[in-house]
């Protein structure tokens, strides 16, 4: 670079010394400029210099010294304006200048005139040229800089030739890279988490209702769960994103969902089925999240999300989930790496827990104005109709993309930060009408976390109203036989905790929360609905590399499905103790 400057001193000075109407001894300067000439500006004073006028030039500064003591005598010139004899019409008028603003490189003759219509001798013309070139020698690089990088070089030739000979290397496997790699559009990321759980009713004088897991009073059985997720991420544009993940486990099961928290005595239409073969209860049931993943390889997700304009983006697909868009929460939203149970992952009435257990074939859009504060969000999601196999068949008439179950939902978030930054607030309003199994409810939330440096508060809360729609009546209630209430019911729903970021050590996460997933004013029916069920959850994420993460869980569950006891519906807390280990990739 420094060379290239040099250079282009040295053409630029030889440009407007040529330019200007300075020729050699032997020849005279020319008449016209070349680029771009204007001969209307020529001043009778600026005739071309007579072989007379060129004789005595050369006798007038003869040696390179007296020019140098003519120069220093003048001193450097600082503004053309300095030149008595260059006028802002000459045609090199611009020429000078820029030399002298851009460069600083141009010297007059003591009487403070340029005399850029004489002939200069071949020792002006040098003096000239070095004036200039050791002014930008020293604004760029001096000759000892140059000297000095040279040796360098010279010295570190062989580790120079043999880096060059490495990044060759590099170019050719990062190019066989490129040719054999899987694809040029798709990433590779997956979740593996393993668990080992411990709970139940120790004193419990009932077994579960689905799945004995403790077969006597005071015993209970551990178990191992495992889930993996694989996510095949493409990219076609860089500002699209097509997500295909496949999900599979060992179809493990955890203390809290062998009590069937949350079952319905009806779920379809007509004659209620066996009261004990209830599949999707639209009561949050509150079992640890990778209960029952697998043992088969399964399409979690198949969505494609683009960007129409830079503040919109839309995702459709025929397999996603709700809260893959909605009622996200920094601090209580994934199974990974926060809380283990549905309940504190999302509202149970913004998602009910059909839609965000099964999934479904939908579409959204998001719209964030300019990027600010602001953030609209709506679905439409309709769980698939072809699940009679696993068990799971939706009431007639129901199923399809129209059909039970489906949701809509509606989300306005306002996000922003103070206190310089390290301080930050979301607040997400949210509604959703939906029809799960044969249960209508329109529902509206609100989501909320205020971040306080590295400690957090944050929180759900929700009211649905459920109509009285159909015969006999489906109640939402668990282990209800009595239907829903003729006139319909109304019912709420709050959870709230408080975390805190890098205790102990960088990336962990410490955090418990509390809430009642059910409450309602439907009547007291026996043992059914005497009280509220409360859901108790701490965890402490422990990062051992980038990469995994062992996280303790524990849970308690009091009051479970509404009752504090009698008949097949014990009211004995339920407790759970969970080692989560996650691996990232």
């Amino acid at each position: 670079m420094k060379k290239t400057y040099l250079l282009a001193g040295s053409l630029s000075l030889l440009g407007v010394v040529a330019g200007a109407g300075i020729a050699t001894a032997n020849q005279p300067a020319p008449l016209e400029n070349p680029i771009p000439a204007e001969p209307q500006n020529l001043q009778a004073a600026e005739a071309p210099p007579t072989p007379s006028t060129v004789a005595d030039a050369s006798s007038t500064i003869s040696t390179v010294n007296e020019l140098l003591a003519n120069q220093d005598t003048m001193g450097q010139v600082t503004s053309v304006s300095q030149l008595s004899d260059v006028r802002p019409t000459d045609w090199a008028y611009q020429a000078l200048a820029s030399l002298v603003e851009k460069y600083g490189c141009i010297a007059g003759y003591p009487d403070g005139t340029f005399r850029g219509n004489r002939a200069a001798t071949r020792y002006e013309m040098a003096a000239a040229l070095n004036a200039c070139l050791d002014v930008i020698s020293d604004r760029f690089a001096t000759k000892e800089d140059l000297a000095t990088l040279q040796k360098l070089m010279d010295e570190f030739k062989a580790e120079l030739a043999t880096l060059r000979g490495r990044v060759d290397k590099l170019e050719a496997r990062t190019a066989q890279l490129e040719a054999q790699q899987f694809s040029t559009t798709t990433k590779l990321t997956g979740t593996a988490v393993m668990s080992v759980q411990y709970g139940g009713r120790p004193s419990s004088p009932l077994p579960s209702l689905a799945g004995n897991l403790a077969p006597a009073p005071g015993r209970t059985n551990p178990t191992v769960i495992a889930g993996v997720l694989l996510n095949l991420n493409t990219s076609f544009t860089g500002t699209d994103l097509l997500q295909t993940t496949l999900s599979t486990g060992n179809a493990g099961r955890d203390a809290i969902s062998t009590y069937g928290l949350g079952s319905q005595i009806a779920t379809t239409l007509g004659a209620p089925p066996d009261p004990f073969t209830v599949p999707l209860p639209y009561f949050s049931p509150s079992q640890y999240y990778w209960s029952g993943f697998g043992p088969g390889v399964n399409l979690f997700r198949l969505a494609y999300s683009f960007k129409p304009t830079k503040d919109i983006t839309i995702t459709a697909g025929p397999q996603f989930y709700p809260s893959d868009i909605i009622d996200t929460n920094s601090w209580a939203n994934s199974p990974a790496s926060d809380f283990g149970t549905y309940f504190f992952l999302n509202n149970p009435f913004i998602v009910p827990y059909a839609m965000n257990f099964l999934g479904g074939a939908g579409a959204a859009i998001q719209w964030n104005p300019n990027e600010g504060p602001f953030t609209v969000r709506a679905l439409y999601v309709a769980a698939e109709a072809g699940r009679a196999a696993a068990g799971i068949a939706p009431p007639s008439p129901g199923g399809g993309f129209g059909g039970d179950p489906f949701q809509a939902s509606l989300e306005l978030e306002y996000a922003n930060k103070f206190g310089g930054g390290k301080n930050s607030y979301v607040v997400k309003l949210q509604g959703t009408y939906s029809k799960t199994y044969g249960i209508e409810a329109q529902a509206g939330g609100i989501n909320f976390e205020l971040n306080l440096g590295r400690l957090g508060i944050f929180g759900r809360a929700g009211v649905a109203g459920i109509p009285s729609t159909y015969f006999p009546q489906v109640s939402p209630l668990p282990f209800s036989i009595f239907g829903a209430p003729a006139a319909g019911m109304m019912a709420y729903n709050f959870m709230a905790g408080i975390g805190y970021k890098d205790l102990l050590v960088p990336g962990s996460v410490l955090a418990a929360a509390a809430g009642a997933p059910f409450i309602n004013s439907a009547p007291v029916g026996g043992p059914i609905n005497n009280a509220d069920q409360v859901n108790v959850e701490a965890f402490y994420k422990f990062p051992i590399s980038d990469n995994i993460s062992i996280t303790p869980i524990f849970t308690a569950i009091i009051n479970p499905n509404n009752t504090n006891g009698g008949g097949v519906v014990s009211g004995q807390p339920i407790l759970q103790g969970v080692i989560r280990t996650t691996f990232t990739f």
